[in-house]
């Protein structure tokens, strides 16, 4: 079968049709319409506003920062010193002690509460007393604690009275507790390289 210089041509007029519609379609799709175009530079218009806020407040949040960072120092200068739970707790105890001591209140028990993990590295640390005071003797106690230099919290106060030979007395049992920083929790990684 021979194909004559006519249909060559045809043939020929109707691939360029096909590749110029074929073409057009594809150069269409890859175009963007004005209106896309458009919505899409008043959206990178307003992230770039964003972005010139965001960078005007870098020294606000600097100072914002340093802020938070000298609070953070200040707080940990109140902690108790050491890292040991039970060291700690003694020396909470014999701090207690003489707290009472200078305060007219005899301490008629005194016991260390297990400690308690808190946050990432806080771990509180609590005493509970059972004294035999004057009411008068207490409220001096209890201030001296909530004014001690470091940060010292009375968690529970239970007060029992007792008759006794016409005179009430009272018993009040008190929980203190203070705050250590704890060791730092090893990467798991350490820990899985131990085994």
């Amino acid at each position: 079968m021979k194909i004559s210089i006519r249909e060559k041509r045809l043939l020929a007029i109707g691939g360029g049709v096909i590749f110029l519609t074929i073409f057009f379609f594809i150069a269409d799709s890859l175009i963007p319409s004005g209106a896309t175009v458009s919505r899409n530079l008043d959206h990178k218009k307003k992230l770039l506003l964003k972005y010139r806020e965001i960078l005007g407040q870098e020294a606000a949040s600097k100072a914002r920062l340093e802020e938070c960072r000298q609070r953070i120092q200040d707080a940990e200068t109140r902690l108790l010193p050491g890292d040991n739970p039970s060291i700690v707790g003694a020396e909470l105890q014999k701090t207690l002690m003489d707290i009472a001591a200078r305060n007219q209140v005899e301490i008629m028990r005194k016991n260390i509460q297990k400690e308690q993990k808190l946050q990432e590295n806080l771990i509180k640390i609590s005493v509970r007393v059972d004294v035999n005071c004057q009411p008068e003797h207490l409220v001096q106690f209890l201030a001296e604690v909530g004014n001690y230099d470091k940060h010292l919290t009375v968690d529970e106060l239970t007060i029992t009275s007792y008759r006794i030979q016409k005179k009430i007395e009272i018993r009040p049992a008190i929980t203190v507790s203070g705050y250590i920083r704890g060791s730092e929790a090893p990467p798991a990684d350490k820990i899985a390289s131990a085994k």
